[in-house]
């Protein structure tokens, strides 16, 4: 029989009511799981016969098999998609579920290529970002607006000198924007008059300076956690850094070591990282928490819905007792959906980032009802008055009106918590800091105060591992939350603080 030239996709196969199914659940699906098992460890393709009663037998089903989470649990496989309705008539009693990339939670709007139309230069600038003494900066990434509400300027990536040349269209930058991974504020600035030069100087990063995280959480008089807490961090790997022990943890990227699962270079992971746990030169909110890595993200690329339902599983079976994702996409993920409920089954409760899609909806896995979901906030006067941060603020404001919600945080009905996350100082690899915005840095704010929280009742964190365990924490965690006066779209029930008591 001829077949149809449409491409193959990834697919994840779940079975319909858990994860992991038994011969006692379901015989034929549990042995059919174990046999595509097998082959996954070779990555080998399998000729699956059709059982459609009006097609031949000799009709097979070709399907790749990339990965397995356990022998008869959920699958990655590759088939076509002109082959699918065939599969489910065929195979019933699996879930078939299309294999979906997320992207870290962390703020950097502005920091792309903008794609400008062809008009006419009138303007050509050099930019040479430099430190306080003078010394260029470079890979510090450069964006200047001409027109911002549509997308309109032109951006690159400064030399070894710490310059870049820009044609623009005006001679007007109507806003700017410099990241630098590391060791610097970002730089905002808006209607600046552009010459042939443009000389910036950026503020390096200090690590007494009291960020909104430092404010809200005297991290350096935190005391260091004595009760054992664990943390899953599913991101984009942890360390090196002087300031962090790591307990343990796996990479989940297929195709890459597993053993390997300090940070892929990005960078995120690591600051994620370091406001839960970092003890030394600069400390998180939960100094003394075990940090168990789960890497999903491989370097410059989004991570697989696949990937990080194998992290949630892995962070299960480690016992973790709270997991951190800063991560994030538009739409509802029922692979991802069935492990933060096994995860909650276990006794493990999942924080989760907003996003940062300037006021949008709450992206999801923070939307999923047993996700606990993070908004950011800042705070007036905890950034240099030209950092990038600035250009964060926006209304509402507070009971306190130093305080707000961050522009770029994501906000609705589902958000639960908010916590710090614009111009959080944080640890970043090879015993660097870096400053980073995002609910991406509100999340491991909000889990690590939790980590800190809970720690105070070691009766509670020796609870059997199943759903009472995660419902008691959720409740403990409640009477320890204060409302700071923006409403509950954009703070959900409001801030962990140690000491709070119930309102």
């Amino acid at each position: 029989m001829k077949k149809n030239n449409f491409a193959s996709k990834n697919y994840i196969l779940l079975p319909v009511f858990r994860t992991n199914i038994t011969k006692q659940d379901s015989p034929n699906v549990a042995r059919f799981l174990t046999m595509l098992s097998n082959s996954a460890e070779h990555s080998s393709t399998v000729s699956l016969a059709s059982r459609n009663m009006h097609q031949k037998s000799s009709d097979d089903i070709p399907v790749i098999v990339l990965d397995s989470i356990e022998k008869q649990g959920a699958k990655l496989i590759r088939i076509n998609d002109d082959e699918l309705a065939n599969f489910r008539f065929s195979y019933p009693g699996l879930r078939i579920i299309e294999e979906k990339f997320y992207d870290p939670a962390v703020c950097s709007p502005k920091k792309i290529l903008i794609q400008i139309e062809q008009v006419e230069v009138k303007t050509a600038v050099t930019v040479t970002v430099k430190d306080p003494d003078g010394k260029g900066i470079p890979n510090a990434t450069v964006v200047l607006f001409t027109d911002f509400t549509a997308s309109k300027g032109a951006s690159g990536v400064t030399n070894a000198q710490g310059t870049i040349s820009l044609n623009l269209n005006k001679s007007i930058a109507e806003r700017i924007y410099i990241y630098a991974d590391h060791s610097y504020w970002g730089y905002f600035k808006k209607d600046v008059q552009l010459g042939a030069t443009l000389d910036i100087e950026l503020v390096p990063i200090k690590l007494d300076f009291k960020d909104s995280l430092r404010y809200f959480y005297d991290t350096a008089k935190l005391p260091k956690l004595q009760q054992k807490v664990r943390v899953g961090i599913i991101d984009t790997g942890v360390g090196p850094h002087h300031d962090l022990k790591v307990t343990g943890g796996k990479n989940l990227v297929r195709g890459e070591k597993e053993t390997d699962y300090q940070d892929n270079g990005e960078g995120h992971g690591t600051h994620v990282g370091g406001i839960i746990g970092a003890y030394g030169d600069l400390n998180g909110v939960a100094a003394g928490v075990e940090i168990m890595s789960y890497r999903v993200f491989p370097k410059g690329s989004g991570a697989s819905n696949f990937d990080i339902m194998k992290a949630i599983n892995e962070a299960i079976t480690d016992q973790c007792d709270l997991i951190n994702m800063s991560l994030g996409q538009s739409q509802v993920d029922e692979g991802i959906t069935s492990y933060i409920k096994e995860a909650y089954n276990a006794g493990i409760v999942c924080f989760a980032a907003n996003g940062n899609d300037n006021r949008s909806p709450v992206s999801f896995p923070a939307n999923d009802s047993l996700s606990i979901a993070v908004s950011a906030m800042g705070r007036l006067h905890t950034f240099p008055p030209d950092s990038v941060e600035s250009g964060a603020v926006q209304e509402p404001y507070g009971t306190d009106t130093a305080n707000f919600i961050a522009d770029f945080s994501n906000i609705g009905p589902e958000t639960d918590l908010t916590a710090p996350g614009v111009g959080i100082i944080s640890t970043y690899p090879n015993d660097l800091y870096a400053v980073m915005d995002g609910t991406s840095m509100a999340c491991p704010a909000a889990a690590g105060m939790a980590a800190r929280i809970l720690a105070g009742n070691p009766e509670l964190l020796n609870l059997p591992r199943n759903q009472t365990r995660a419902d008691e924490m959720v409740k403990y965690l409640s009477v320890n939350i204060k409302a700071i006066g923006f409403g509950n779209l954009y703070e959900g029930k409001g801030m962990l603080q140690p000491q709070a008591a119930a309102k």
